[in-house]
């Protein structure tokens, strides 16, 4: 090697050393841009414990897993409780109803201050199995309130199953922060799977079909007789009540095995985490604007949709009716693994697609409004048209609710906290506007399901 070599050859070590940084700074700059999104590289290689991933996937499906169950199952139940068309409203109510359960752990957490977290996800597991396998026997005892016969036992039951998804935005989520980041997608997967996995029963079980008028026993009056699917609701809320419990045990395997210590985070950077709350403030634009977001979508998603949905769909047939709720039940987890596969959008463009899930969700207001006459109904395209509405803005309305999860990932666990009381927030905003409008106001019509007899 010559002199001049030599001389030069400090200036080739400082320009790769640049080089070098630039291109760590552009990977830093991705990972700031998707927090809770692993490159594919860790995704699906040696980095990970892909029994960890099972687990925490099987952990996150009994989060919601009452209440979506539930909802998949209102075709045949708004046919066979008293409160007909009106139930989805009453039950969204109820699930509202359950952020007490924010309240007492809040509670809890300020008389117990250093206590784990792992109790509290214990005692709420249980819950939510118990109430479910409950519900499955008792779910058709009503009682007479103010002279009219109300699911009480049904009602009361889905308040307790929901306080598992009500109290898990807020608690499951920080526990997280005690395992390394890649298994936060890994987790929400898990948690979209609860909307899935029941709408995979539901398609299996059908929706029996069509009612059938017949005189009643003194031929005064026309009965609704309808056919029964391929197996009842009590079988259905069975198997929930199963999976639940499979929730519980992955948790308590994810939470004890000591295979997954080497997946968790040291101790003092959990605690740096906790602490990572500058960044959470109201004055800081992006906050504001995310948080707004997280509102008004959890008021869609979990309050005003699954309110309308009957008057939306069951004009159409209880075929249509069955084909949105369990479709649109899994577009959920497809937009949560499009997260997992696929680089998050730019805001931008998250903004574009929002924009353009507002005719969709037009279209649904419309032909609840419209109620029991709404456009195109007994024709085969508009049972399409209402069908792929609902799909196509549960897919957009979930991805856009992922992406702003993983956005709030860098507030540290409170950050996490945060997004997760506007959900509850928007989410109970939603329901109580709804279940006003649906029992005390004549926005909403549900006709008789047989002609009176004259």
């Amino acid at each position: 090697m010559s002199s001049a070599d030599l001389v030069g050859l400090p200036e080739a070590v400082e320009a790769l050393q640049q080089t070098l940084a630039t291109a760590v700074g552009r990977l830093n700059e991705e990972k700031e841009r998707a927090p809770c999104i692993a490159p594919r590289a860790a995704m699906w290689g040696s980095g990970r414990l892909v029994r960890l991933d099972v687990l925490m996937a099987c952990w996150g499906l009994g989060t919601w897993l009452g209440v979506n169950g539930l909802y998949v199952q209102l075709p045949l139940l708004v046919e066979r409780l008293p409160e007909g068309w009106a139930l989805p409203a009453s039950m969204a109510l109820a699930v509202q109803l359950a952020n007490a359960g924010l309240l007492i752990y809040a509670l809890l957490k300020r008389l117990l201050p250093r206590a784990s977290d792992a109790p509290f996800i214990y005692a709420l597991l249980l819950i939510g199995t118990a109430a479910l396998t409950l519900n499955s026997f008792l779910y058709t005892e009503t009682v007479t309130v103010a002279g009219t016969e109300r699911s009480v036992a049904f009602l009361s039951l889905t308040f307790c199953a929901a306080l598992v998804g009500c109290t898990s935005s807020v608690l499951f989520y920080p526990y997280l922060r005690h395992f390394r980041d890649v298994y936060l997608a890994t987790y929400l997967a898990g948690e979209g799977l609860s909307g899935f996995v029941p709408s995979l029963v539901a398609l299996v079980q059908g929706v029996g079909g069509e009612p059938a008028c017949v005189p009643s026993a003194d031929n005064s009056t026309l009965v609704a007789v309808y056919p029964p699917p391929l197996f009842d609701s009590t079988a259905f809320l069975l198997i929930l009540g199963a999976l639940s419990a499979v929730s519980l045990v992955s948790f308590s395997l994810v939470d004890n095995c000591k295979a997954f210590e080497s997946e968790r985070v040291a101790t003092s950077a959990a605690a740096k985490d906790e602490e990572a709350s500058a960044v959470v403030s109201w004055r800081a634009p992006g906050w504001a604007v995310a948080m707004g977001a997280m509102l008004c979508l959890n008021a869609l998603s979990n309050g005003v949709l699954p309110s309308v949905q009957s008057y939306s769909c069951m004009p159409y047939g209880a075929g249509a009716y069955h084909l949105a709720v369990t479709l649109g039940a899994m577009a959920n987890p497809a937009a949560c693994l499009a997260g997992v596969w696929l680089r998050p959008l730019p805001a931008r463009l998250l903004a574009a697609l929002l924009a353009a899930a507002a005719p969709p969700l037009a279209y649904i207001l419309a032909t609840a409004a419209l109620s029991p006459a709404p456009p195109l109904v007994g024709q085969t395209i508009g049972s399409i048209l209402v069908v792929s509405s609902w799909v196509i803005t549960s897919a957009i309305v979930s991805y856009a609710r992922m992406w702003i999860y993983g956005w709030a990932r860098r507030g540290g666990a409170r950050g996490m906290r945060t997004c997760g009381a506007v959900t509850q927030v928007g989410s109970t905003l939603g329901s109580a506007l709804l279940f006003a409008l649906v029992n005390y106001t004549a926005v909403f019509v549900q006709p008789q399901a047989c002609p009176t007899v004259h």
